[in-house]
């Protein structure tokens, strides 16, 4: 039982470092398509203010649709096999 959570604790301590790379990777791309398209729409203003704004709604969604697949899906295959073999 002590190794079961032992990696538990690594693979969550693995699996934060994954999901905070995806995030920032997700992110950036999302804020490229909005630059990408306040050139393309001409507006006037700032274009860091425009960005940021509609930024901001979008990072929650990242955030949320990360969940699953990094955390439970690994967790859930490990506590799995755990069971298929024990």
């Amino acid at each position: 039982m002590a190794g079961l959570v032992r990696i538990s604790v690594l693979l969550l301590g693995v699996l934060t470092v994954v999901y905070i790379c995806l995030y920032y990777y997700l992110r950036e791309g999302v804020r490229m398509r909005l630059e990408e398209d306040w050139v393309m729409q001409g507006r006037p203003g700032d274009r860091g203010d425009w960005v940021a704004e509609r930024l901001e709604p979008s990072a929650g969604r990242i955030r949320r649709r990360l969940i699953a697949p990094v955390y439970l899906a690994p967790l859930v295959l490990v506590a799995l096999f755990v069971w298929l073999t024990t």
